[in-house]
């Protein structure tokens, strides 16, 4: 048999197909409507006729429902035992406006501290480590720090200097103010005897000495100068006698006046050149005191040094590390014997007793984000939960990469449960919508809705059993709740669970799969 005898023989076979298919097609169609208007000029009555009988053959087990209603399912007791499905009445109430956001937990960059030495120097022990809780001034480790050894050192030398320019300069002021009252006493000039039980308990140094010898000599002379004037008026003395006993009086008074400036001047040079000594020797001091503050010691340490200045210390070079706040240990990058400087990050401690979660709105929902507003956070570790917090921080510009703008929400973390790192979402609530008539709105659980053809649709629960298909419109939905418009009213009860059976069980009856059971 050649090729073309072959493909006649199966066209001609696809043809004897065809056609007896369409007959049967044909017959199928013409049977059932001449069945159907047979049915339709008969009626319904019970005359026993073949057609009638055939059709309830055809629609046997249908006995139970009396009437059937277009988007009705009804289940019986098997079928329900086999699903979940439970109502909630629809409620009253307007849905509060929420923005959900992307959001991952951060430690709070306010609580966090990363500790880097002020000094050079070799970590001799390492008191602290990974995971540690501390408190504030807890020792984390101890560097062996020549800078700090050179630094205690000038700090003891500049001490030492300190402490003998405060005692020169209290002797001066001790002297000053003693030279003073003594040249007070002088000043109406009475008797030598006076003066020395009157200066007795006056420490002034060398200046009393000389003061009061001037005074004394000037005195006696004085004396002398008045005996020789009433001898002379006696012409028991000569007028020779009498010069001689007045030149020497006036000669020792020119010395006592000049002794008593020359102590005075004297005495406010002296003063102000121990004060400006102390005043610089106190700098120095303080000014190394100030270096061991910067290198990282404390006041009580500072004060350490000096009561012990005179001790030889083999732990001159010692420096430690002290935490500044009290936390959490969460990184750790140092070894026993390891050379440090200032630019290593030895530790980082975070206060976990709050933290961060930072989430990403984008351009549209800026206008409605502020500080203060109302959060709750859903992290991913934590199915079911809820953290209540606020929005504390929006950034005042967008990532240039992504197109959104931070949003920063503090949540307390007393038992440390909340990590950073863990992911969630962001639920800021932004307020009401004051369009919306919060009497007349009509809230039904988000997991209600089923989607259908031109929207939306709830499944009201009308018996036992029984669910009728609600179209509805969704005017705003969130998580939990959707707000809705429809053929349905407040205290209505609507199916939740597994409803997309019963949407199936409508699409079966919709496509002319029988009614539904």
């Amino acid at each position: 048999m050649n090729k073309k005898t072959i493909v006649a023989t199966l066209i001609a076979v696809l043809a004897v197909l065809g056609i007896g298919n369409a007959w049967l097609r044909f017959s199928r169609d013409g049977y059932a409507t001449a069945q159907h208007e047979d049915h339709g000029k008969h009626g319904h009555d019970d005359s026993g006729h073949d057609d009638h009988d055939g059709h309830d053959d055809e629609h046997g087990g249908h006995e139970g429902h009396e009437g059937h209603e277009e988007g009705v399912v009804r289940l019986n007791a098997a079928q329900l035992s086999g699903l979940t499905l439970t109502h909630v009445e629809v409620k009253r109430g307007s849905l509060t406006t929420m923005i959900e956001l992307p959001g991952e937990v951060a430690w709070n960059a306010d609580r966090l501290v990363h500790i880097s030495p002020r000094v050079s120097g070799i970590v001799s022990s390492v008191e602290k480590t990974l995971g540690d809780r501390v408190d504030v001034g807890d020792v984390l480790c101890v560097l062996d720090s020549r800078e700090i050894g050179d630094a205690k050192m000038e700090y003891l030398v500049d001490l030492s200097r300190f402490e003998v320019a405060r005692a020169d300069y209290q002797r001066a002021g001790t002297v000053y103010e003693n030279t003073k009252k003594l040249l007070a006493i002088l000043e109406p000039e009475p008797a030598p005897e006076e003066v020395l039980a009157q200066a007795h308990n006056l420490p002034v140094g060398d200046n009393k000495n000389k003061l009061l010898t001037s005074y004394t000599r000037m005195k006696v002379r004085f004396r002398n100068y008045q005996r020789s004037e009433e001898l002379l008026a006696s012409k028991i003395a000569s007028e020779a006698e009498y010069l001689e006993a007045q030149g020497e009086y006036e000669v020792s008074r020119a010395d006592y006046s000049s002794t008593r400036e020359e102590i005075a001047f004297d005495l406010e040079l002296r003063f102000l050149r121990a004060e400006k000594e102390y005043k610089v020797a106190a700098t120095k001091m303080r000014n190394a005191e100030r270096a061991l503050l910067i290198l990282g010691l404390t006041s009580e340490q500072t004060a350490e040094i000096a009561t012990h200045g005179d001790e030889v210390n083999a732990d001159i070079a010692r420096a430690t590390l002290a935490s500044p706040i009290s936390g959490l240990i969460v990184d750790r990058h140092l070894t026993r014997g390891e050379l440090v400087n200032t630019d290593t990050k030895l530790y980082t401690i975070a206060d976990s007793s709050e933290v961060w979660v930072i989430g990403r709105a984008y351009e549209r929902d800026i206008r409605f984000l502020r500080r203060g507003q109302e959060t709750t956070v859903r992290l991913d570790a934590f199915p079911g939960e809820r953290f209540e917090g606020e929005v504390d921080y929006v950034a005042s510009q967008l990532d240039p990469h992504t197109r959104t703008v931070q949003v920063r929400v503090v949540l307390p973390n007393p038992r440390g449960r909340l990590r950073p790192g863990m992911f969630g979402t962001v639920v800021i609530h932004i307020g009401e919508d004051a369009e919306v008539d919060a009497t007349n709105a009509k809230l039904v659980p988000a997991e209600a809705l089923q989607r259908i053809t031109n929207g939306f649709a709830v499944f009201q629960v009308t018996g036992l059993g029984e669910y009728k298909l609600i179209p509805v419109q969704v005017l705003r939905k969130s998580r939990e709740f959707a707000e809705v418009t429809g053929a349905i009213a407040i205290g209505d009860k609507v199916a939740v669970g597994d409803t997309f059976v019963l949407k199936s069980e409508v699409g079966k009856e919709e496509m002319g799969g029988g009614h539904s059971h």
